[in-house]
């Protein structure tokens, strides 16, 4: 009896496999779903526990990443485990290991760009910026960072398929140097968008001054600046444009060097010449916030005597060396008049001789 139930499970065959043969591989797909369910559930449960008692976010890192393979990839594997143990067609082969690469693969691709996700967010909180500039920069830095996965990506599966790569790559290379000297201007910007993420010449908020352009950064992207000039109105600057400039950074002025020309007319005695500097220097004292530097007769002009005088305000606000400069000339105008000293202003003599 015994015998012929063995010959009958031999001989009755379901797609070249025996039943004893379909029951071994569904046992082992039971098993190691089992153990992967057991894993996902009670392992990594646990170090979540042991994670949230640390101060490193790196174990976070990982059971983020972990969590990013769903059930349906557990399930594949426990159903690839289970193949192993009956005789496969080669179509069925191909298509299994097909669905396994493009499954994984995608998968890898998502824990790659949360990686990313990760390292950027690290560099841009290291940087001394606002949350919109930041948000800026992860925003445009993943858009780069993604496409270079996604191509990596591809690249492996063809590889996989059988395609021949070297080909493939040969093709890139001649197209991507058609687009790039169609695209030389918008590959000089992303360059230099990374020039500025790295140099910080600027970062937003900061008031910059160049040879065209005065404004203050708002935003910094991929392609271009954004800047919003003093009457109002929105610029928007390539980056390119941008650096190949001087650019003033006016917010790391930490105190403003003034230089004041005095020009005062030549028949004004040298009595009243010598007592000048020492003017200029008290109504400088007058000043909040100014340190004095240096007042000296700097020159004979075409029609005037010109003096220089040099102070320094300890705030960079322009509005505040408005002031001082408007209270300056007040006091200037106040102490000449009661010298009797008079401000030059363009004359010429003529001198007739017969």
């Amino acid at each position: 009896m015994n015998g012929n139930i063995q010959t009958w499970f031999d001989s009755n065959l379901i797609l070249g496999n025996t039943i004893e043969a379909y029951g071994l591989a569904l046992a082992a797909f039971c098993a190691s779903l089992a153990l992967l369910y057991i894993i996902k559930n009670v392992g990594i449960n646990r170090l979540k526990a042991l994670a949230e008692k640390t101060e490193t976010d790196l174990d976070d890192l990982a059971i983020a990443l972990i969590d990013k393979l769903r059930w349906f990839d557990y399930q594949l594997a426990a159903f690839y485990i289970a193949t192993r143990y009956i005789q496969r067609a080669a179509p069925f082969d191909k298509a299994l290991k097909l669905t396994i690469l493009l499954v994984f693969t995608y998968r890898a691709i998502t824990m790659a760009q949360h990686l990313l996700s990760y390292w950027i967010g690290k560099l841009a909180a290291k940087r001394d910026l606002s949350e919109e500039a930041k948000a800026s920069v992860i925003n445009s830095t993943q858009v780069i960072m993604r496409a270079l996965v996604w191509v990596a990506a591809v690249l492996f599966v063809l590889e996989n398929l059988g395609v021949n790569i070297s080909a493939v790559l040969a093709g890139l290379g001649i197209g991507g140097v058609a687009v790039a000297l169609a695209a030389q201007a918008i590959l000089g910007d992303i360059f230099n968008f990374f020039v500025i993420l790295l140099d910080k010449p600027f970062h937003v908020g900061d008031f910059i001054v160049t040879d065209t352009i005065s404004g203050t950064v708002e935003h910094l992207g991929l392609k271009s600046i954004r800047i919003r000039s003093l009457s109002g109105e929105q610029l928007i600057v390539s980056n390119t444009r941008l650096l190949g400039t001087e650019v003033k950074n006016y917010r790391q002025m930490k105190r403003r060097r003034v230089v004041v020309k005095t020009s005062v007319t030549y028949q004004t005695p040298l009595e009243k010449l010598k007592l000048v500097p020492a003017m200029l220097k008290e109504a400088v004292a007058g000043l909040e916030n100014a340190t004095f530097d240096r007042a000296n007769m700097a020159g004979l002009g075409d029609f005037s005597i010109d003096f220089e005088t040099v102070y320094y305000l300890e705030s960079p606000d322009y509005n505040l060396h408005m002031q001082a400069q408007e209270r300056l000339l007040q006091a200037l105008i106040g102490k000449f008049a009661k010298e009797g000293i008079e401000f030059a202003y363009p004359t010429q003599t003529l001198y007739v001789q017969k």
